[in-house]
């Protein structure tokens, strides 16, 4: 299904939609997505998520992340292969990646507010299924996000 996020605001007037800041950039290879969302917390570390990529089934799911905008590279090649082998459609970060080169060739997104090439190695707890609010949104677990090269729309339910 070929996605409009225009149209999909056009025909959908009477809905709550939230629209994700223009400062995020893609560094995926995916240019237009679906899904619904499951949210994670970092507090620094990526492991939590690393784990999440790596061991669970992602079908249908959009990942966002908040990490405060702390400046480490929080994914790189190795989770987008992850993602993309546990058929994640896109992770979202407030925050910044890596191996940007490499990135680009995995078919997902990956939406974040540039790069940068240091990782942080402290082992931090993360939480998950919390709301989150970056980038002039909101993100609840179980929202629903479509995306095109025009933006990022977030909805509380799918849109028809």
């Amino acid at each position: 299904m070929e996605i409009s996020t225009a149209d999909l605001c056009d025909l959908n007037q009477d809905k709550q939609i939230q629209v994700l800041s223009s400062d995020y950039i893609n560094y995926g290879g995916l240019k237009s997505f679906q899904g619904e969302i499951t949210t994670i917390k970092l507090d620094k570390s990526n492991w939590d998520l690393l784990d999440m990529l790596k061991h669970e089934d992602g079908e249908g799911k959009i990942v966002v992340v908040d990490v405060d905008k702390e400046f480490f590279g929080v994914v790189g090649d190795k989770l987008s292969a992850y993602a993309h082998r546990n058929n994640y459609k896109a992770i979202i970060i407030n925050g910044y990646v890596r191996d940007t080169k490499e990135t680009k060739k995995f078919p997902i997104a990956l939406y974040a507010v540039g790069t940068c090439p240091l990782r942080n190695f402290e082992k931090t707890e993360a939480k998950r299924g919390v709301e989150l609010s970056f980038g002039g949104v909101n993100f609840k677990e179980n929202d629903y996000i479509y995306a095109d090269e025009d933006g990022i729309i977030i909805t509380p339910s799918r849109l028809n």
